[in-house]
């Protein structure tokens, strides 16, 4: 079964409670999107992990035999 919720008016917002099984936290951003069916949809905020990157640190290009070995099937790299 699903959980409905009901939208109230606080101030100049609609407001929508989460529940707390959701284990959702207090503060906790997401980025809201409403898709053209009026469904709504909240994606987590996530922290940069190349915020702190130090140059080089995630360069495996040596052990990615994907990027290395890449053949190109059809318009992959084409600008257009």
């Amino acid at each position: 079964m699903m959980d409905s919720v009901k939208a109230r008016k606080q101030g100049n917002s609609v407001m929508v409670t989460l529940s707390s099984s959701l284990g959702i936290s207090a503060g906790q951003e997401f980025y809201i999107t409403k898709n053209p069916d009026d469904s709504i949809l909240l994606v987590p905020k996530v922290t940069d992990i190349y915020q702190n990157v130090r140059p080089g640190e995630f360069d495996d290009i040596d052990d990615d035999h994907i990027s290395r070995n890449f053949q190109p099937q059809g318009k992959e790299l084409a600008d257009d």
